[in-house]
């Protein structure tokens, strides 16, 4: 049947992908149409609920299926209210009203909820069910950390948390993946989506609203030819700017498609990002290379949240409290940035001008990013994050600290902090006194007056002035006791 269609594929301007097991070919008139309002609107399909349509509460939770380099279907949770339709072209969307054939043929996962009493008003728990569900098609038998960290990003205000874990662990005792039909059609599945990407993928350029561009080539293009685009890869940002700001963007790039981004490559002396990787491929790589660094990256949003954004748009959209950026600053990260007939390599530390500023222009993209690999140099590396809320928060301060020592030379220091001004920012007064004292003792006095004398802080909503400055000193002394070793820290 798909063999049928090709020509009217090739020659109209669709977006297409298949939503549970019905093929979609949309005509898209608004590339800032949520998925959310497609589910709920266009297609009447109102299991998917919208709460705070900003990524926070889950209630709007999908599974979207992409094509991965193994040649098999890879499923992962995201909120539907801030990812746009052009998005998932050539993906496999799976939505709660998608598991089950009413109620009388219930899926293992609602099930277990029913089981276990775990829904109340109910209207969070389909974003519940899909995340559970995302969870179990990634970990055959998760255990209750992992149960957590896959419901991190999912608010309930009624049931209690308790019935929900208890279906998750429930779940975990008796639901076989292997009988599950996404994974037995999963090579049916990569079939289908393959034909689609490559079949009249070219056609939707000419659109003056957005494009879709596959590769690198069909990007720069892109960018050189359509005046002051926006360049959307994950939209966990841009998403507010629209459902929040009530901004319109136009002509928008979506780029989340160009597999060529998508990269994490390893060498003796240093290790390459690319700028697509998202929060979770990175979380998966500092567990192994930068393990002090796990709990600070889980902090970022939810699953929902890491699963979609990427490293390259947290730190192209030059925000002071972006949680990325203090860490390629303490790191001496270098990023490469590309246009049609330009390459140059920059130190991120420069990418920030001012609030707001960027070095790059709208015909140019970020390519990766370069730090040192942990394996072969010797150095020690830690990042706190401050909020007002453990997870599922924005950042009021962060701290980044890198100290490298060499015997019978200065000791190679970078901290750097955000939150603390207009741009995430190095402490170079800090990093001087840290040289001066680190052999003998520091003093409160010289740590306030070094940090007072890089930073002056807005008082916002977040927190004062005074409040920041004060949590700067104790992240820095906590950083002290870790190069240090000292046991049995108090926390600051």
């Amino acid at each position: 049947m798909l063999k049928k269609n090709s020509t009217k594929l090739k020659k109209e301007k669709f977006v297409r992908f298949y939503l549970n097991d019905n093929l979609i070919e949309k005509s898209i008139s608004d590339p800032q149409q949520t998925l959310l309002d497609f589910l709920r609107i266009d297609q009447n399909l109102k299991g998917t609920k919208e709460g705070c349509a900003e990524g926070d509460c889950g209630a709007c939770t999908v599974l979207i299926g992409k094509v991965n380099k193994y040649y098999k279907v890879s499923y992962r949770t995201a909120n539907s209210c801030i990812v746009f339709l052009p998005s998932i072209d050539c993906s496999h969307l799976i939505t709660v009203d998608g598991l089950s054939k009413g109620l009388e043929e219930l899926h293992p996962v609602q099930e277990a909820m029913v089981r276990n009493s775990g829904a109340q008003c109910g209207f969070c728990t389909p974003g519940f069910v899909m995340s559970m569900y995302g969870l179990f098609l990634k970990t055959k038998k998760p255990n209750r950390a992992q149960i957590l960290n896959s419901i991190q990003g999912n608010l309930c205000r009624c049931t209690g948390y308790g019935p929900i874990i208890s279906a998750a662990e429930d779940l975990s005792k008796s639901f076989s993946c292997s009988n599950d039909f996404l994974i037995k059609n999963n090579k049916k599945w990569a079939q289908k989506l393959t034909y689609l990407i490559e079949n009249g993928s070219k056609e939707k350029e000419n659109n003056p609203n957005y494009s879709i561009p596959k590769n690198i080539k069909e990007l720069k293009e892109v960018l050189y030819h359509k005046e002051n685009s926006t360049i959307v890869a994950g939209s966990t940002d841009v998403g507010l700017w629209v459902n929040k700001q009530f901004k319109k963007i136009r002509p928008i790039v979506f780029i989340n498609q160009i597999d060529e981004l998508k990269y994490i490559k390893i060498y003796n002396d240093k290790i390459l990002l690319g700028s697509l990787v998202t929060y979770s491929d990175f979380q998966d790589f500092v567990t192994k290379y930068f393990p002090n660094l796990n709990e600070y990256i889980n902090r970022i949003g939810g699953d929902q949240i890491r699963n979609m954004g990427t490293i390259g748009g947290n730190i192209a959209n030059g925000s002071p409290i972006g949680d990325i950026a203090p860490l390629f600053l303490a790191l001496g990260a270098k990023m490469k940035i590309i246009g049609k007939e330009t390459t140059r390599k920059i130190n991120v530390e420069n990418f920030f001008i001012e609030y707001g500023l960027q070095a790059i222009n709208a015909k140019e993209y970020i390519h990766d990013f370069e730090i040192p690999n942990p394996k072969t140099k010797q150095f020690d590396f830690i990042a706190y994050k401050v909020s007002k809320r453990r997870y599922e928060d924005i950042s009021t301060i962060t701290g980044a600290f890198f100290f490298e020592k060499k015997l019978n030379k200065k000791s190679n220091v970078r901290f750097a902090y955000g939150g603390m001004a207009g741009i995430p920012k190095r402490s170079k007064s800090l990093e001087n006194l840290f040289n001066q004292k680190f052999e003998s003792n520091f003093d409160e006095k010289s740590i306030e007056m070094a940090i007072k004398n890089d930073f002056q802080p807005l008082t916002d909503c977040r927190a004062t002035s005074l409040y920041r400055h004060r949590v700067a000193e104790n992240l820095f002394k906590k950083f002290l006791c870790f190069v240090k070793n000292i046991p049995n820290i108090k926390e600051v």
